[in-house]
């Protein structure tokens, strides 16, 4: 509307213009220069005059407008009175531009305050930074970590450590490293988690640093709580009854103190004595198994990996399965299945300690299904989205609470009256030293799924 007014104004102007242009150019040709004409002449200035006031008040505005825009200067108000309907309606549509531009202002300003409050306050360390190592962000958290209140460039952390530099500048997006370190004196056990973003033509890397030590050593102190009852429970298992059955020896031979005559002692107790070393003998070898076991859980050998077939690798834990079937459990009829997506699925693995995995799972399923109706074991196998293969060992047995899946991969938890409990510990191992991880799905009465990423 203010432009339609506007181009009134201006038509008007001109028309007038031509007018005193034509009347004077008819008055000069027909009675010569005069004072009329000269009037004429002077009315026509004033009205280019004012003809070029009028377009540059209208543009001076505009500048004056696009210039306090400029400077983020939102104050600027134009009059909206002026007795001129055109610019009355031009300085409101400005107004209220102006007050849309302050309020996308003021709401970028809000959620970057709230941005940086939630950046400041995290629990984590963040350092964003491009290609040439020029921070771009780095919280209180990342400052108080590295000791070093102004961080510009990530090469500043050389002094600090040159093991966090090295791993901040090669770490890809997407990726997450584990990283102990010395900083200033203190140990700290780091997770680092990288993502990267582009800022218009700028490639940032965003990492974020938590330090887990306290995590870590709790878990470490749980584990050898854990571990040293389980010890102390099996040493004194085997130890007690020793020393029990040395001292009652010990009193077939001595009387008040004082060791008997050879002459005096019979036949029973030499029996008795025989038989309290063969228990002491059968104890010992327990002891000496004990130790045995755990040698093998802190001397795994290399890894020697290869490209294998899974489904070759099914069918060698299915032979297995059936000898173990006929020697130990000839009255369970187990039935074995398996699925490989697809048919021809490739894994690189040390087929031996894989295999020393796979048959350890079956042989504790086998031995869960003992009480359970048309008991079933099924071996799957596909290849997962994020690269790695999942091999899935499933039963219908009787399942375990949470209690039970937490405590089955310490070394020598059993429930089993016979076994070592270094099973499962073992295969943890083992998949650990292949970059995988084991896990377990259970719950009473459902069956259990043992889960392998590798």
């Amino acid at each position: 509307m203010s432009f339609k007014r506007f181009n009134i104004n201006i038509i008007i102007r001109i028309i007038l213009l031509v007018i005193f242009c034509i009347l004077g150019t008819v008055y000069c040709i027909n009675a010569g220069p005069d004072i009329f004409f000269f009037a004429t002449i002077l009315l026509t200035i004033l009205l280019i005059v004012n003809l070029i006031r009028y377009f540059n008040r209208s543009n001076k505005e505009i500048s004056l407008f696009l210039s306090s825009v400029i400077n983020e200067d939102s104050s600027l108000v134009f009059s909206e009175n002026t007795g001129n309907r055109s610019y009355d309606l031009l300085h409101k549509s400005i107004n209220r531009l102006n007050e849309q531009i302050r309020d996308a202002r003021m709401n970028v300003i809000i959620q970057e305050k709230f941005y940086q409050a939630v950046v400041e306050n995290s629990s984590s360390g963040l350092l964003a930074f491009n290609d040439g190592g020029i921070i771009k962000l780095a919280n209180s958290k990342a400052k108080d970590l590295v000791g070093i209140k102004h961080l510009h460039n990530i090469r500043q952390l050389q002094r600090v450590n040159k093991r966090l530099l090295d791993v901040l500048r090669d770490i890809t997006p997407g990726n997450k490293q584990l990283l102990n370190i010395v900083i200033n004196d203190s140990a700290f056990h780091l997770s680092l988690n990288a993502a990267g973003i582009k800022l218009r033509d700028e490639q940032i890397k965003v990492v974020a640093i938590n330090d887990i030590s306290h995590e870590i050593d709790k878990q470490e102190i749980d584990s050898w709580q854990k571990l040293i009852r389980i010890l102390n429970h099996e040493i004194m298992n085997s130890v007690a009854p020793i020393t029990s059955l040395s001292s009652t020896i010990q009193g077939f031979y001595k009387d008040n103190g004082k060791q008997k005559k050879a002459a005096s002692l019979d036949d029973k107790t030499i029996s008795n004595t025989l038989k309290g070393l063969v228990v002491i003998e059968e104890h010992g070898k327990g002891l000496i198994n004990f130790v045995d076991s755990y040698r093998s859980l802190t001397k795994l050998p290399d890894l020697t990996p290869e490209e294998l077939y899974i489904k070759d690798l099914f069918e060698s834990i299915i032979i297995l399965a059936a000898s173990l079937k006929e020697e130990n459990y000839p009255d369970t009829n187990v039935s074995l299945s398996t699925s490989i997506e697809p048919d021809d699925l490739i894994i690189c693995a040390d087929e031996s300690l894989l295999t020393r995995v796979l048959f350890n799972l079956v042989k504790n399923s086998m031995e869960a299904l003992q009480d359970t109706k048309n008991p079933q074991i099924s071996l799957e196998a596909e290849r997962h989205m994020n690269g790695k293969n999942i091999i899935r060992i499933i039963d219908n047995g009787q399942g375990m609470n949470e209690e039970l899946i937490e405590r089955i991969f310490i070394p020598f938890f059993t429930t089993r009256e016979k076994g070592s409990g270094i099973g499962l510990s073992l295969s943890r191992q083992i998949i650990n030293m292949h970059k995988g991880s084991i896990t377990v799905k259970s719950s009473p009465g459902k069956g259990t799924t043992m889960i392998i990423n590798i």
